[in-house]
């Protein structure tokens, strides 16, 4: 009798061992595929060499297919082979099976529609100085927090017209990430994104409609939400000389609380050349779009555009007075050493809407084309330049924007290139902090190479961009909140953490991935030393589990825009 039992519990094992195995873990856009799109499952670590597609509708399969084989990526550490099942074109619900594992999928137009308007909705839910009313966010509804209508001039900031502890009022805005202090610097960066989507694709953006209280009126609800930040910004140029604050904080981050109850004093601190010109580049382009809707905003483009020369004129009296942080104030730097790239975005800017040549005088003969960031956004300008062709005459400035344009092709296909030789299909080959909204940004730069060039290859590898933040990774992860099958349950944001609501606020995307700073919840608390699967769901996790403004622009602007194109 014991030797039976013994035998049935090693088959048993067996059995198990086995199972576990061939386990596969299938990792896929958790989303969903436009029926256009190429469609990929990524297998780490496995030897199974077939899989197949069924119709969940009437079980019917669909696809057999072969899976590639295994291609180690060194950023996870892991043998990665791919499926592909990109002829698959019918709008529906499938099943892929590989070995004893299976997942859904869905091919649909417009499985990415809700992700669009919930990317841009979640601005509305980070406005300061205003009550967030039930109506349009729902069970994220919260009372009025930082009216910011009695803020002090920091003795960094302090003039003989406005001394130290004096008061201004600076109300509005967007708070900047999971803090609630607001920044011009990442303003700006985060405004020209969105800026640019609705330039870019104008009929679409008129037609997306967002849960905000001025989605009744006559102006495109993107516009109309990106006003809420602009006025804030107009709060923050110095009327007497034109030079523009840093930023608006507190002197320390307050605790993991709701905005209204912070009542820690707020400051505006040291006015910098950075900040000067970031908000001279985004008033001039503020001016150019809001000029057609002068009857619903009367003399606001004008006034944007008289703002945006006084910073410059700041600017060049002072080019190069940089960021340094007060020793009394903790919160958010923003500091950057090098701020060429901020003069260059400013003076296209300006150029476009002025038409004054005076302003290309400070562009290098060669401007180069990276990835914008908020302390890399010499790219910005060129993309207001290369969008604007057609409506410059000079053969001169032509024959610069033919040299700018080929700037980014060279760009793209870089990016490009490392996405074809990635295990991931991404365009992405190292993990810094706010890795994610990386990759969105690479997959903006290539629909802008896709846009001059009709290039199908910009397009096919701006949408693996976004596979991957949807769930195409190694850590099997969604990483835009209350989407996907497994999305961050635990951010860094003090509203989501003081709410008592178990869902974090939706449509927002955590920075990712990185080995940057790991001292934020302890070394043991993050599983692998491999930079793509250095990530901690965890709210200690500022360095890979935060959000931010900056962040999610990229992300709205690469989901509206494939939107766009594929209508």
């Amino acid at each position: 009798m014991k030797t039976t039992i013994k035998k049935l519990f090693l088959f048993l094992f067996l059995l198990f061992s086995i199972s576990s195995v061939q386990a596969q873990t299938i990792l896929l856009n958790q989303i969903g595929y436009k029926p256009i799109s190429e469609k990929r499952a990524f297998i780490c670590d496995s030897d199974v060499k077939t899989f197949k597609i069924i119709n969940t509708s009437n079980n019917e399969v669909v696809y057999n297919g072969e899976i590639s084989s295994p291609k180690y990526w060194e950023s996870a550490g892991k043998n990665v082979s791919i499926t592909d099942f990109s002829s698959i074109q019918k709008s529906g619900k499938y099943t892929i099976v590989v070995g004893n594992s299976s997942k859904t999928i869905t091919i649909d137009n417009v499985v990415y529609e809700n992700l669009g308007t919930k990317s841009l909705e979640a601005f509305y839910l980070a406005r300061a100085s205003e009550t967030i009313s039930e109506k349009y966010a729902g069970i994220y509804a919260r009372p009025l927090g930082h009216p910011d209508d009695k803020v002090i001039i920091h003795a960094s900031a302090a003039t003989d017209k406005r001394p130290e502890g004096s008061i201004i009022s600076s109300p509005s805005g967007w708070y900047d990430a999971g803090d609630y202090n607001k920044y011009i610097v990442n303003s700006g960066i985060t405004v020209h994104t969105l800026l640019q989507l609705y330039e870019m694709y104008p009929e679409y953006s008129k037609n997306l409609k967002l849960k905000i209280p001025e989605n009744s009126n006559q102006v495109p609800d993107l516009l109309d939400e990106i006003l809420v930040n602009l006025r804030w910004m107009l709060t923050m140029q110095d009327p007497n000389d034109g030079g523009v604050y840093h930023k608006l904080t507190s002197k320390n981050f307050c605790g993991m609380i709701m905005p209204q109850d912070d009542k820690l004093d707020r400051y505006v601190v040291m006015k910098s050349t950075a900040a000067t010109l970031d908000f001279a580049a985004v008033m001039a382009k503020v001016s150019r779009v809001f000029s057609k809707y002068e009857n619903e905003y009367p003399h606001l483009s004008n006034l944007c555009l008289i703002r945006s020369k006084n910073a410059w004129n700041w600017a060049q009296k002072n080019p190069n007075v940089l960021y340094v942080q007060p020793k009394d104030i903790s919160t958010g730097e923003y500091g950057n050493k090098n701020i060429d790239d901020e003069k260059y975005w400013a003076a296209i800017e300006l150029y476009l809407s002025t038409k004054n040549e005076v302003y290309l005088n400070h562009l290098p003969t060669d401007l180069k084309i990276t990835t914008p960031t908020w302390s890399q956004v010499e790219s910005l300008g060129a993309f207001s330049l290369i969008s604007s062709t057609d409506k410059i005459k000079d053969g001169k400035i032509k024959d610069k924007i033919e040299l700018i344009k080929q700037n980014l092709l060279n760009t793209a296909d870089q990016l490009y290139k490392i996405n074809q030789k990635s295990p991931f299909k991404i365009s992405m080959n190292s993990f810094s902090w706010g890795s994610n909204s990386d990759l969105a940004n690479q997959g903006l730069l290539l629909l802008h190479a896709y846009t001059i060039s009709g290039g199908k290859k910009y397009f096919k590898a701006a949408e693996d961009c976004l596979h991957y933040i949807l769930g195409s990774n190694p850590l099997n992860m969604c990483f835009v909140t209350s989407f996907g099958d497994n999305s961050p349950k635990h951010i860094h944001d003090r509203r989501s953490s003081a709410d008592k609501i178990d869902a974090p606020i939706p449509g927002l995307l955590v920075g990712g991935p990185t080995t940057t700073a790991k001292s934020d919840c302890g070394e043991d608390k993050y599983k692998s030393t491999f930079p793509a699967l250095s990530y901690a769901d965890m709210e200690c996790s500022y360095s890979t589990n935060e959000i931010a403004i900056n962040w999610n622009a990229p992300l709205a602007f690469l989901v509206n825009a494939i939107n766009a194109i594929n209508k």
